[in-house]
């Protein structure tokens, strides 16, 4: 079992490739214009994760709808992620494996499950 430590700081570098993404999709939505900055690499750019939040006074109005959605997809990738650790957090209710969850057939006839067991 890791500690959750290592859970929460490896959901944390997952949030952040997924913001990556996003910016990296908002950029290709726009094809890398060179007012955005960046990362050149031949005709595209690499952005650094959440540099798409700059670019919002950079757009017509009619464009910035984008940039919303890149923010409210990333705090939703956050969210999902909180809930997770939570979750983690919280642990596990059902009961370990091993002896104490699986019955042999013995012990299922002697339980009276079958109707051959103890009268």
């Amino acid at each position: 079992m890791t500690a959750p430590i290592v859970r929460v700081a490896t959901l944390l570098l997952v949030w952040l490739a997924a913001v990556f993404a996003i910016t990296e999709l908002t950029g290709w939505l726009f094809a890398w214009p060179a007012a955005f900055g960046g990362w050149r690499v031949g005709s595209i750019a690499l952005y650094g994760p959440g540099q798409f939040l700059g670019w919002r006074g950079l757009l017509a109005p009619g464009h910035r709808w984008i940039i919303d959605g890149a923010a409210v997809v990333s705090g939703l990738c956050a969210l999902a992620l909180a809930v997770r650790v939570v979750l983690d957090l919280r642990g596990t209710r059902r009961p370990g494996f091993g002896s104490g969850r699986w019955a042999t057939r013995t012990d299922v006839r002697r339980s009276g499950l079958l109707g051959g067991g103890r009268r």
